[in-house]
């Protein structure tokens, strides 16, 4: 750390003596710097032109070697090709011994064949190469070009690379052969040689071995490049380089084109390390700029700063003086305006020695020389004479630092608060003494003293809020009826122990509670009686309930029971019971008796964990299956009813999708005359092509549909797709009377539905909308009554369906008018042998006949079961016995075929 700071210390000196000089430094660096850097500059560019023009005569030098290479070749080729030409009936064997020769002259050679009109008859050698006899030149594309060149241009073509059968890559080179015969010169074929490729190159010394040197390259200096050649004989196909890298020929390459028979090679050369390389000697050259920068500056440096030094030292003692008196007149208007005053006592003589300043702060008249130990003590309160002195004396005997606050008595009676702090030290005129200052905290004291008052006053205000706080937290924990706690409290609740046993709640019972005919009294009694049973609710709930459990209401009338550490399942079911049993006892409320009673849904977390929100959704579907299954009874939950849930749930989304995808169709259960059994109409029903489970019929999805409210628009699809298939029925030449459509409870009591039927397209008597018996008619309201005329004024007719298991009166047949009854299955099912249903139904048919109403007997199943209505005076029929609901297109061929035959 010392070694650090010295280090920083000598910089520092360095520094300062070196800055006047840093200007004249600056310009002679600044100068050694540029021409060093335009000497490097010009260096740089020598050796770059040295550079390339290396690569160019390294470049040259393999073009004339690969050339030679090449030229070679092809002269010992055209020999042999002059051979033939004299005599092209040569036989085989002395084919082979001129090819042997000219392959040992030759090594680069590898094979040489003899091709008259392009076809191979002879080749050396022959081993390995028994499927070339034969191969036809102007077969390939490849070889076609090349052998049709060279037969143009009567001059040698080399081309290739190409793979030999080896697996070894080589060139072609094709010769042609003229004969000539009285006089006339023929076109008799090509001789043609694969050349191999890396021994044309190591010849060609592309290979760097560094065992050959010709006399081309003697005295030649050698430089390292990067070679690619590319074959660019045509210009508009320039071929990817078949030696070296295609890239070299993107990096800026010295170019040097090669003619040979039949193309052009292209070699491209770069230096090995590439262009940006640096001469050799630019870190001497570096070297040599910082020492004559180094000579130049330095004794630039320690001139002008020897010579700044002296001038720096001079002015700082200057600087000083002028410091030293100004501090002294700061200090001295600091102590008039602070009204500071300053003492001081000699430890020998206790004599003291007070400013003007002192006396003030005292109450006294300014004197020569310093009052008395007796005068000081007159002036200090009587109260803290003591402690003042101890003090005092204490720090003159042990040399301490002193410090004191005592009151003075001023001559007005008034009280001022004096606060004292000194120090030993030794004189200039070698005593001991202590010397300090002494100021008026006056209005320090009374400001602390107000703080301390007004501390106490806070914290008297603070009891005050945390109790409201108190009464704020309860009362929002806790509901103001019935004082149990609210749902904000049964969260807490839960979350306390989902926290306290880590992984979630275990062991844990949880009862929602809804009380059954609460609106009713609410309604009937008013909210006052509700209360009051809300209140009774509670005493019942907390009577029943151990003293560690929780009893909250969160909602108007529903309530949570939360179980600890359930004994078991059945003490969970008796508490519900009981719960039960004493809600259902009737309560006076100002004469008048209160029946209310409560459904249960428990849900438990036993030894598996679950989350505190799942849980009370657990409770809430058990509570709507004991709703669902007749009030005032308790229900569990278990795996099956949240399956059962999830059921139901997926086919909501799934209805909901189905009418987006127009995946519910309309089917249709044609209907007869009884008498003559020809078509009469149809019934129009639903049916949902499920994309997983196929065709569903109503039975499977309405239920859900309703709790949905999506039957009035299941409604309108079959009526808007049936009006469609009407008009195609009539466009094909089938006539269908009438047709029967559903029509909900919902639909019938909206207010918009005749709006909507305005506009369609139908005849009148062509369309009947069935209405459930199930709908109370007698008392409907006036929504329902005007929709049923409106309907009938449009021309639509009405119908009674699943007549017989309702209770439709007579009334209600007055009143509505119906077209037609149909009468339920479950009355014409049992006809053929049971008298009394025979009787009802000839009873109801009756009626119709005598209201002027015809009658539709529904679940016709044998033709047995059609004959014995059509005696018993039915109009028209309808069921298994004729047909089975059917798709559009299988009703146009029905009726097209059977309902013709059954007619007949």
């Amino acid at each position: 750390m010392t070694n650090s700071a010295t280090i920083r210390h000598r910089a520092w000196t360095l520094a300062r003596l070196a800055r006047p000089s840093l200007f004249p430094a600056v310009i002679a660096a600044a100068v050694v710097f540029t021409g060093g850097y335009f000497f490097k500059e010009q260096n740089r560019q020598n050796f770059q032109s040295e550079l390339k023009s290396n690569v160019e005569s390294e470049l040259n030098l393999i073009a004339t070697r690969l050339q030679s290479e090449i030229n070679n070749n092809i002269t010992a080729l055209r020999g042999f090709a002059n051979n033939i030409s004299v005599a092209p009936d040569m036989p085989q064997p002395v084919f082979d011994q001129l090819a042997t020769k000219l392959l040992l002259q030759n090594p680069q050679m590898v094979r040489v064949s003899a091709a008259p009109d392009a076809v191979i008859r002879m080749t050396f050698p022959l081993i390995g190469n028994e499927r070339m006899i034969g191969t036809d030149f102007k077969k390939f594309r490849s070889s076609r070009v090349a052998v049709d060149r060279a037969q143009s241009k009567a001059k040698p073509i080399i081309a290739g690379p190409v793979r030999l059968p080896s697996g070894r890559t080589g060139f072609n080179l094709f010769s042609p052969v003229f004969t000539k015969s009285n006089e006339t010169v023929a076109f008799w074929g090509f001789m043609e040689a694969i050349i191999d490729e890396k021994e044309i190159y190591r010849n060609a010394r592309l290979f760097h071995d560094g065992n050959h040197e010709d006399e081309a390259s003697r005295g030649h200096r050698h430089t390292d490049i990067q070679l690619a050649i590319r074959d660019v004989s045509v210009k508009n196909n320039i071929q990817d380089a078949f030696f070296g890298d295609t890239y070299i020929f993107e990096k800026e390459p010295v170019i040097r084109q090669l003619d040979l028979p039949g193309g052009t090679w292209e070699l491209a050369a770069i230096p090995a390390s590439g262009w940006t390389q640096e001469p050799g000697n630019s870190s001497w050259l570096d070297i040599a700029v910082l020492i004559a920068a180094a000579i130049a500056i330095v004794p630039i440096l320690l001139t002008g700063g020897l010579v700044n030094e002296r001038q720096r030292n001079i002015a700082k003692l200057r600087s000083r003086e002028r410091e030293l008196l100004t501090v002294s007149h700061r200090l001295n208007l600091a102590l008039e305006s602070s009204n500071i005053g300053i003492w001081e006592i000699d430890l020998d003589t206790q004599q003291r020695s007070w400013d003007k300043r002192m006396y003030h702060l005292h109450g006294m008249r300014p004197g020569d020389g310093g009052p008395s130990f007796a005068d000081w003590r007159q002036t200090v309160h009587p109260d803290d004479i003591t402690a003042a002195s101890l003090t005092l004396f204490k720090a003159l005997d042990e040399d301490l630092e002193y410090r004191s606050q005592y009151r003075v008595i001023m001559p007005d009676g008034g009280v001022r608060h004096v606060r004292n702090v000194g120090s030993t030290h030794t004189g200039a005129d070698g005593k001991a003494k202590i010397t300090g200052i002494s100021w008026d905290v006056t209005d320090d004291v009374l400001m602390t003293e107000q703080l301390r008052s007004a501390k106490a006053l806070a914290e008297a205000k603070n009891g005050e809020l945390a109790e409201a706080k108190d009464r704020i937290e309860h009362n929002a924990l806790h509901d103001p009826l019935t004082g149990l706690g609210n749902r904000r409290m049964l969260d807490k609740a839960l979350e306390t122990l989902s926290g306290a046993r880590k992984d979630g709640l275990r062991n844990i019972a949880i009862l929602h509670i809804d009380l059954d005919r609460f609106k009713q009294i609410n309604d009937t009694l008013g909210h006052a009686a509700g209360d009051a049973m809300l209140v009774h609710a509670s005493e019942i709930l907390r009577s029943n309930v151990r003293a560690g459990d929780m009893v909250a209401r969160i909602g108007g009338d529903e309530f949570v029971v939360l179980v600890t550490d359930p004994p078991g399942k059945s003490s969970l079911t008796y508490l519900s019971e009981r719960i039960i049993a004493e809600m259902r006892q009737p309560v006076d409320y100002n004469g008048f008796p209160c029946r209310f009673g409560v459904s249960i849904g428990i849900a438990v977390a036993g030894d598996l964990a679950i989350d505190e929100r799942q849980l009370l959704v657990n409770a809430d579907i058990a509570l709507y299956r004991a709703k669902e299954n007749g009030r005032n009874r308790c229900e569990f939950f278990t795996e099956a009813l949240q399956a059962e849930i999830i059921t139901t749930k997926r086919i909501a989304d799934e209805i909901l999708e189905g009418i987006e995808e127009n995946q519910f169709v309309t089917w249709y259960q044609p209907q007869f005359e009884a008498g003559t059994l020809r078509l009469s109409g149809v019934e129009a029903l639903i049916r949902w092509n499920h994309p997983r489970d196929g065709v569903l019929t109503p039975d499977k999805f309405l239920g859900i549909a309703e709790e949905l409210n999506v039957v009035a628009t299941l409604d309108r699809i079959v009526l808007d797709r049936a009006l469609i298939d009407a008009m195609r029925w009539a466009a094909a030449g089938i006539d269908v009377p009438k047709i029967s459509v559903n029509v909900s409870a919902k639909r019938l009591s909206d207010d918009t539905l005749l709006n909507s039927l305005r506009g369609l397209s139908f005849k009148p008597g062509q369309l009947s909308f069935e209405l459930v018996e199930s709908i109370f008619l007698d008392e409907s309201d006036d929504i329902v009554t005007a929709n049923i005329e409106g309907i009938k004024k449009l021309g639509i007719d009405i119908e009674i369906d699943d007549f017989g298991t309702g209770h439709t009166s007579i009334v209600s047949l007055l009143k509505i008018k119906p077209k037609r009854l149909k009468i339920d299955r479950q009355l014409v099912a049992p006809i053929l042998t049971a008298r009394k249903e025979q009787a009802l139904i000839r009873s109801i048919i009756e009626i119709g006949r005598s209201l002027g109403i015809e009658t539709v007997a529904e679940g016709v199943e044998t033709m047995a079961h059609a004959e014995m209505l059509g005696l018993l005076g039915c109009d028209l029929l309808q069921g298994y016995a004729f047909s089975k609901p059917l798709t559009f297109d299988r009703f146009v061929a029905f009726a097209t075929n059977e309902a013709l035959q059954l007619a007949s």
